[in-house]
C-alpha cells in the first residue's frame, strides 16, 4: 500500500478541520471590526461632547470679556480719574475689581481677568502680581485670538478685547488657565479604554496628572511626522504597538488638537482570548483524532508492515533484524517465531555492529559540536547574496575562507596545534567576519618565537568570536580588534582587544570570578570551556584574564606557562 490508513485518515480530518477555520476566521475578522468601528464610534462621540464643553467655556470667558468691557463702573472709572480724589478713586477700581472676581465666580473656570489702560499705564486685574508691559501689551493684542502663554509657574491661554465704549480706550485681557483642560482630560481618560492629551506642534502638550509620559513622548514622534487634518483617526505602530489615534482640531484654540489614543490590543483582547480558546479546542480535537487514527494504525498496519518487511531483509541476509510488538495481540506468535529465527545470527554480528555505529554517532556529534550553525547560515546566505549581485571576487574569497575555517576547525586527529595554525584559521574566521560585517578592522601582531609553540585546538577562536559578538557588533562606529602575543620567561600570553561598549569593572569581576566556576546558565559555554582548559592542561595559574583595554572595549589575556609541567607528567587529557 502506497499511503497508509493512517496517513489517509489525517488528511481527511485535515479536510474537514479546514473550512471550519476559515469560517472561524473571517467571523474573527468581522467581530474585530465591528469591535473596532463600535470604539472608534463611541470615542468620536466622547470627542465630539468634549470638544463642545471647551468651546462653549471659552465662548463664556468670550462673553464675560464683553461684559466687563460694558460696565459702567470702569467707564466712570476713567472720565473722574483726573478729578476724583485718591480714595474715590480707590472706592471705583476697588468695585471693579469686585466685578471682575464676579465674572469669574460665574465662568466656575479658573481663570484671571485683567484691565490695561494705556494712557495711564495702570493695571486692574484679578491677579495683583501682573505688571504692566507696553511692549508685551502691544504685541499680544494684535492676534485677538487665544494664545498659549507657557510660563515656569502656571501656563495659560490669553486673548485681548479692546474696549467698544466710546469716549474709552483700554483693553480686556482674559486668561484661561492650563489647569482647567488637565482637569477636563482627567475626566475625559478615567472613562473607557484610552488617554488624551492636547497636542500643539509648536508646544509642550497639556497633559492630566496620571498621562501616561511613555506613551505620550512616542506618539508626538509620531504626530511630529504627520499632518494632521482638521479631524481623522489614524491607526500608529509605535515602538511595536499599535494604537488607534483619534484627533480633532480646536476652533477657539487655534493651531491645538485633541488627540486620543487606545492601544488596539486592550480593545480585542476578549476576542483574541476566545480565538485562542477555539484553537486550542480545535489543536486538542485534532490531537485525538490523530490519536485514534494512529492507534489503528499502530495496532494493524505497522505489524504487518513490520512482518513483510522483516521477511524482505532476511532475504536480503540482514540476520539481525528483529520485530517488536505487543504481546497481548493476535501477532505475538508470528513475531516470536520470525524472532527466534534469526536469534542466533545476531548473537554473532551484535557486539561489532554496534560498536561501529556507537563510534560513527560519537564522531558525527565531535563534527557538529564544533560547527556554529548560524554562523554557517549567515555565511551561505552571504555568498548566496553576493552571487546574485555577481559579486565574483566576494564570493570566491568567502568559500575560500569557510573552507579553510572549517577544514581546521573540524580536524579531531589532535588535541594540539601551533600558534601559527591557531591564528591562520583566525584569520580565516575574521576575513569571513569582515566580509559579512565591513565595519571593522583588525591587527595580528604575534612575535615570530611564538609562532612554533603548541597550544590547545581551538583556544583563540571562542575568545575572538566573543569581542566581536559582544564587542564590535554592540559599537555603533568603526570596530578595531587588536590580537598581540607576548612572552617572558615560561609565561605566554596572546592578549585580545575591542573598542566596544566595554564591561564595567563589577562586570568584569563577575565575569573573571564565573569562569573559574562550574558552568551555569549566567556564562557562555565558550569562555569557561577555554578557561577551563587552560588551567587543565597547564596549571592553576593559566587561564583568561579580563581587564579594560585602552581602546574603549574589553582586554581578554589569554595566558599559559611554556614549560608546560602537566605535559611532562603526562596528565594532558582532552578537554
Amino acid at each position: 500500500m502506497k499511503k497508509s490508513i493512517f496517513r489517509k485518515i489525517v488528511v481527511l480530518i485535515v479536510l474537514l478541520l479546514i473550512p471550519i477555520l476559515g469560517l472561524y476566521g473571517y467571523s474573527y475578522l468581522t467581530s474585530v471590526n465591528v469591535v473596532k468601528k463600535s470604539v472608534e464610534e463611541l470615542n468620536w462621540n466622547r470627542l465630539n461632547f468634549f470638544m463642545s464643553q471647551l468651546e462653549a467655556y471659552t465662548d463664556q470667558l468670550s462673553k464675560s470679556a464683553v461684559l466687563v468691557g460694558r460696565d459702567p463702573s470702569v467707564s466712570e472709572y476713567i472720565h473722574d480719574r483726573d478729578t476724583a480724589t485718591r480714595f474715590e478713586a480707590f472706592k471705583k477700581k476697588a468695585n471693579i475689581e469686585k466685578n471682575l472676581g464676579l465674572q469669574i465666580a460665574v465662568s466656575g473656570w479658573i481663570s484671571q481677568q485683567t484691565l490695561y489702560f494705556p494712557e495711564y499705564d495702570e493695571v486692574i486685574s484679578t491677579d495683583y502680581s501682573i505688571p504692566y508691559n507696553d511692549i508685551d501689551l502691544l504685541n499680544d493684542q494684535k492676534a485677538k485670538v487665544w494664545t498659549y502663554r507657557d510660563h515656569s509657574n502656571e501656563s495659560y491661554f490669553s486673548k485681548y478685547y479692546p474696549s467698544d465704549t466710546p469716549g474709552t480706550n483700554f483693553l480686556i485681557e482674559t486668561r484661561l488657565m492650563i489647569l482647567n483642560l488637565a482637569n477636563m482630560l482627567n475626566q475625559f481618560s478615567s472613562v473607557g479604554h484610552g488617554d488624551a492629551f492636547f497636542y500643539n506642534r509648536n508646544q509642550n502638550p497639556i497633559l492630566h496628572e496620571s498621562a501616561n509620559i511613555v506613551n505620550v513622548n512616542a506618539l508626538l514622534e509620531y504626530l511630529r511626522g504627520y499632518k494632521l487634518k482638521d479631524s481623522g483617526s489614524e491607526i500608529a505602530n509605535v515602538d511595536g504597538r499599535k494604537y488607534v489615534i483619534n484627533y480633532m482640531a480646536s476652533d477657539s484654540l487655534a493651531g491645538w488638537y485633541l488627540v486620543d489614543y487606545f492601544p488596539l490590543q486592550e480593545i480585542v483582547n476578549p476576542i483574541t482570548e476566545s480565538r485562542n480558546l477555539f484553537y486550542t479546542s480545535i489543536v486538542l480535537l485534532l490531537a485525538m483524532s490523530m490519536l485514534a487514527a494512529f492507534l489503528l494504525y499502530r495496532n494493524v498496519q505497522i505489524p504487518i508492515r513490520q512482518l513483510v518487511n522483516g521477511v524482505k531483509k532476511i532475504g536480503k541476509g540482514q540476520y539481525s533484524t528483529r520485530l517488536s510488538g505487543r504481546t497481548d495481540n493476535d501477532f505475538h506468535y508470528l513475531f516470536s517465531s520470525f524472532n527466534q529465527m534469526a536469534e542466533d545470527i545476531q548473537q554473532l554480528i551484535e557486539t561489532g555492529y554496534e560498536n561501529k555505529i556507537r563510534l560513527r554517532e560519537a564522531t558525527l556529534k565531535q563534527l557538529q559540536s564544533q560547527i556554529n550553525p548560524h554562523f554557517l547560515y549567515n555565511c551561505l546566505f552571504y555568498i548566496k547574496n553576493m552571487a546574485s549581485m555577481e559579486n565574483k571576487e566576494a564570493v570566491v574569497a568567502m568559500s575560500l575562507n569557510l573552507g579553510e575555517y572549517f577544514r581546521h576547525s573540524t580536524r579531531v586527529a589532535n588535541s594540539m596545534t601551533t600558534v601559527k595554525d591557531e591564528l591562520s584559521m583566525i584569520s580565516n574566521y575574521l576575513v569571513i567576519q569582515n566580509l559579512r560585517i565591513e565595519r571593522f578592522h583588525y591587527e595580528i601582531n604575534i612575535p615570530d618565537e611564538m609562532l612554533s609553540l603548541e597550544i590547545p585546538r581551538l583556544i583563540v577562536q571562542p575568545v575572538v568570536e566573543n569581542g566581536l559578538i559582544h564587542g564590535i557588533e554592540k559599537f555603533a562606529g568603526f570596530g578595531i580588534l587588536s590580537i598581540e602575543g607576548t612572552c617572558i620567561g615560561d609565561e605566554c600570553r596572546i592578549i585580545v582587544e575591542e573598542n566596544g561598549p566595554g564591561m564595567t569593572l563589577e562586570a568584569m569581576e563577575k565575569l573573571q570570578q564565573q569562569v573559574g566556576l562550574a558552568m551555569d546558565d549566567d556564562i557562555g559555554c565558550g569562555l569557561w570551556n577555554v578557561n577551563q582548559r587552560l588551567i587543565h592542561l597547564f596549571n592553576s595559574d593559566s587561564g583568561l584574564k579580563f581587564s579594560r583595554s585602552e581602546l574603549g572595549g574589553l582586554r581578554v589575556e589569554i595566558v599559559w606557562n611554556r614549560g608546560n609541567p602537566r605535559e611532562e607528567q603526562g596528565e594532558i587529557h582532552n578537554v
